[in-house]
């Protein structure tokens, strides 16, 4: 987390106990009090009850983990962009390498 989170960042956490050694590391650190399942960050437990759904719903190989996570995003982030969307489907479209199935199993 170091190597990634600006240190004058803040960080919100739950007091999951392995969160703990963050304090030494984040200035602007906040642990709120663990609450009932799902209290303390709503957004984010909808967002992971939503991937765990769509992911047992459709997609069952372990191999290909990466890609699902991938196209979750990509679905998720997408539905927060409403505008724009076809302009940027044909942007990509144009811009993109074919992707084959070979390339995807690989």
């Amino acid at each position: 987390m170091k190597a990634c989170i600006d240190k004058e960042s803040k960080v919100k956490t739950d007091e999951w106990v392995s969160y703990k050694p963050l304090k030494e590391h984040f200035a602007n650190l906040v642990q709120v009090p663990s609450g009932k399942k799902g209290e303390n960050f709503p957004q984010m437990h909808r967002v992971i009850m939503g991937f765990k759904g769509w992911l047992r719903g459709m997609h069952h190989s372990v191999k290909h983990l990466q890609a699902y996570i991938d196209e979750y995003s990509y679905r998720f982030n997408r539905s927060t962009m409403k505008e724009g969307i076809f302009d940027n489907l044909l942007k990509r479209m144009v811009l993109a390498e074919p992707c084959t199935y070979k390339n995807i199993r690989n």
